[in-house]
């Protein structure tokens, strides 16, 4: 009897072990592999991990995405001081680098981090979004489009804005719009504030942009800006 007991609780605990390590396996799937037309979050590391990468001189990944049953693309940081994180972007084909983008060169500011990612996805067409974020209380919001298809890949960045955010539209793939906040009716970094938007279009060398136009009324920093994606 015992015996038995000791039996079906080895049991037990060996199907704990398994349930866990299951749990875990999709939960690694989840920050590594989007689904198309999910929004990703990605936590910032905590501090020790990024004062062992300023010492080390390491490279960080921070997440990578399969867009295709070939192609992944890996997110790095390399960060040399508390403010400076070098994010580039890596597309890989089998395993072999086929593009690399240093995406604070291209916004003109490097302390940005990856926060948010969205994969969006028609066949073997689509695009993949990456929302960075820097400033001690995440004000400054910059964006990185990769465009694929057979025909190759290529990444372009987004205007950097204040407490912004990029919309995306299904319909219109070559458009997208950004929104960002307005020097008036500045307060504490919580504070609702005035908006303006721009929309933006896809060229042969990246996105044009017109000019900006107010929103009318007052927005949330952090329902404009958590996430700093959306599809419409």
């Amino acid at each position: 009897m015992i015996s038995r007991i000791q039996s079906q609780r080895r049991c037990s605990i060996v199907s704990l072990v398994a349930l866990t390590a299951l749990i875990s396996c999709a939960q690694l799937r989840a920050q590594t592999n989007t689904g198309s037309e999910a929004i990703q979050t990605f936590p910032l590391p905590e501090p020790q991990a990024d004062d062992a990468a300023i010492s080390g001189h390491k490279k960080v990944l921070r997440a990578e995405i399969a867009i295709d049953s070939t192609t992944t693309v890996r997110f790095y940081e390399q960060p040399t001081s508390e403010l400076i994180y070098n994010s580039t972007v890596s597309v890989e084909r089998g395993g072999v680098p086929i593009a690399t983008y240093n995406v604070g060169s291209m916004i003109k500011h490097q302390p940005l981090r990856l926060v948010h990612t969205a994969l969006l996805r028609s066949g073997d067409i689509g695009m993949l979004v990456a929302e960075y974020e820097g400033g001690a209380v995440g004000a400054k919001e910059g964006f990185a489009i990769l465009r694929f298809s057979p025909a190759g890949v290529e990444l372009h960045t987004l205007p950097l804005t204040d407490y912004g955010k990029v919309v995306v539209f299904k319909g219109k793939p070559e458009q997208v719009e950004i929104w960002s906040a307005l020097d008036d009716n500045v307060g504490a970094a919580a504070a609702d504030r005035s908006y303006s938007t721009r929309t933006c279009h896809w060229q042969p060398k990246g996105y044009v942009c017109g000019p900006p136009k107010r929103k009318p009324g007052l927005f949330t920093p952090s329902g404009i800006s958590d996430p700093g994606i959306e599809i419409r």
